[in-house]
């Protein structure tokens, strides 16, 4: 195998890499902001304004809706925005941003 072929090869091993972890992680922190907007919107901004998944329009799409549309990943973006503490969930599964924890985050300036 020749020095061209060699270099093709790790050109494709690369593409691929960025294409499994850079891209899906992009396309997520891209969907964030989406999110936040959707709590503002529905001014789910504290516990008892809290909304539901439904209310909020974040809710997941049926398996027949994902056959034929891109893939939505403010689902994806919802759950990172949970593990970072800026959405909270009440008791009765209902989820509002917490804007203390958001000032506080990188996501600050949206």
């Amino acid at each position: 195998m020749d020095m061209q072929g060699i270099l093709f090869i790790i050109l494709i091993v690369i593409l691929f890499i960025l294409s499994v972890i850079f891209l899906p992680y992009w396309l997520v922190m891209r969907a964030v902001p989406k999110v936040i907007k959707a709590f503002r919107h529905n001014n789910a901004t504290s516990a008892s304004t809290a909304r539901t998944i439904e209310e909020l329009g974040l809710k997941p799409k049926s398996i027949f809706q994902r056959m034929f549309t891109r893939r939505d990943y403010r689902q994806n973006a919802l759950q990172f925005l949970i593990r970072s503490d800026v959405v909270d969930i009440t008791e009765e599964g209902k989820f509002f941003l917490n804007e203390e924890k958001l000032m506080l985050s990188k996501w600050r300036n949206l």
